[in-house]
């Protein structure tokens, strides 16, 4: 990771590597110590925190700022603290947090009655042709989601397709958080569109994808709170017997619920696979999603097509096996 030249104070330098470092954001918690100190406590799995320590220890070192590290366990956490200093008197506590893992027992599989089905998405395909062949060569019932502006887009559908792959398109829509100028771009949604520029940039965006069954939205945490806008994109794709998935990027997202009420097969993704910190931390959300299954009957998965994630999915195949779970296509899981 690359540190700004910009001065940054050493709590937003701590921030922006954990976000790069794929931690989600309700596990890290910015506050003050009881003298005034600024504080970052992160909660993450002992074997995540065992991959990003060399990572921080390298970006600490190349910045030049001094740190000191302390561990401390108690019954339920292992707790690794930096207290980090800068020449100019500038002080942070880091405060990393790990569960203790359970006493190991033999797991208790309870299936519902009836098959248990896992879901897996993979966004943001279309820029690389390698990732198509790898996730070709699962040999699984991998959904493919392709970017309609991507370089390879129609290619990937095309190989998707003749090996027996689902394929969706991803729309990119406008976001909260959105840079400048991203959210300008030709084919993206954005908030305020009228109703025929809408239809005209999916139409399009479906004319660069065939073989498309459904939908799902990249980014898009801004559109998909506003029914004006995704009104006439659910109407459009009830016409043409399309399924929409909520890839759920905001809390706030009112779109499934509003394709429910328009009678579109619909879902939501319940969680996020992967990481750019290791395989070890993909494997354990494809647990969590085995997990889901066994508890509502189905999940619904999104991962992109990270080198650590297709690794994880690669070496970890047998986990449905072990969980009693059927991996389907989304089309399978969406409800009617």
């Amino acid at each position: 990771m690359e540190i700004s030249e910009a001065p940054v104070s050493l709590t937003q330098m701590i921030l922006q590597f954990l976000g790069e470092s794929g931690l989600p954001a309700d596990a890290i918690q910015e506050g003050e110590e009881k003298s005034g100190i600024p504080q970052v406590k992160v909660s993450l799995l002992r074997d995540v925190y065992t991959e990003l320590e060399p990572k921080l220890e390298s970006i600490l070192k190349g910045n030049g700022i001094p740190f000191q590290k302390k561990e401390k366990e108690d019954e339920a956490t292992v707790s690794f603290s930096w207290v980090l200093r800068r020449g100019d008197g500038e002080r942070l506590t880091l405060l990393f947090a790990c569960p203790r893992p359970l006493p190991k027992k033999k797991e208790e599989v309870r299936p519902l009655p009836g098959e248990n089905k896992v879901a897996i998405i993979i966004d943001d395909m279309g820029n690389s042709l390698e990732a198509i062949q790898e996730i070709c060569a699962l040999k699984e019932p991998v959904t493919i989601s392709i970017l309609p502006l991507s370089a390879y887009a129609l290619e990937t559908a095309q190989i998707a397709h003749e090996n027996g792959l689902e394929v969706m398109l991803h729309l990119p829509g406008e976001s909260l958080n959105h840079q400048d100028g991203i959210d300008e771009m030709n084919g993206f949604i954005r908030s305020g569109m009228d109703e025929n520029e809408i239809r005209r940039i999916i139409e399009e965006s479906l004319a660069k994808v065939p073989y498309v069954e459904g939908i799902n939205n990249h980014m898009g945490s801004k559109i998909t709170q506003e029914e004006p806008v995704m009104g006439p994109i659910l109407q459009l794709m009830k016409g043409k017997d399309l399924y929409f998935l909520d890839s759920r990027t905001t809390a706030d997202s009112i779109a499934y619920d509003l394709a429910r009420r328009m009678g579109l097969r619909s879902g939501y993704r319940n969680i996020f696979l992967d990481s750019p910190i290791g395989v070890n931390f993909t494997k354990q959300k494809i647990i969590d999603l085995c997990r889901f299954s066994q508890r509502t009957g189905k999940a619904i998965g999104i991962g992109h097509p990270f080198p650590e994630t297709l690794e994880a999915l690669k070496e970890n195949l047998g986990l449905f096996q072990k969980y009693r779970v059927k991996p389907v296509f989304v089309s399978q899981v969406v409800e009617k």
